[in-house]
């Protein structure tokens, strides 16, 4: 497993989404809050090297502590929707700076959400290659869109 960091060469405001080195997948993630009905909805899309969909979920989960708490429990989704369909390179792609700093600095062990990031960190290690890396909101556009569609869900949807 490779984990690595590389730090944006475009500030984060003037990204734009880009599809992963060919023979790897790229995998972006977002959730987002339906405090009308104290419900979160997380969305995970996942592209090939060509930028053609490969798969996309949108599910509702209940809300949890706080936003980082949500993103994580995106993060964590991501990355078994990833093992679910049989990936094995993966670039994870989130808005969360928060949590993207804590899965690859390996700190945020006594954050509430700490245990889902210690979740992350286990599902990974079936990974050949992994990168996680911190976006602008214009570049997870269709996760964003596809974790407000879960606020019309009652279940998993892929």
């Amino acid at each position: 497993m490779v984990i690595e960091e590389v730090p944006p060469a475009v500030p984060v405001s003037l990204q734009h989404w880009q599809p992963p080195n060919l023979g790897s997948y790229k995998v972006n993630f977002d959730a987002a809050i339906f405090s009308d009905s104290n419900s979160v909805g997380l969305g995970v899309m996942v592209r090939d090297c060509a930028g053609d969909a490969i798969g996309a979920l949108s599910m509702p989960i209940p809300l949890p502590q706080s936003v980082a708490d949500v993103e994580a429990l995106a993060c964590r989704r991501a990355v078994q929707f990833s093992a679910e369909i049989g990936l094995t390179r993966v670039v994870f792609e989130g808005d969360s700076l928060v949590i993207i700093n804590a899965i690859t600095n390996d700190s945020g062990v006594l954050a509430t959400y700490g245990a889902v990031l210690e979740d992350i960190r286990v599902l990974v290690l079936g990974f050949q290659l992994v990168d996680f890396k911190h976006v602008s909101r214009s570049c997870n556009a269709v996760a964003d869109a596809l974790a407000k569609k879960a606020s019309t869900s009652v279940d998993l949807q892929v």
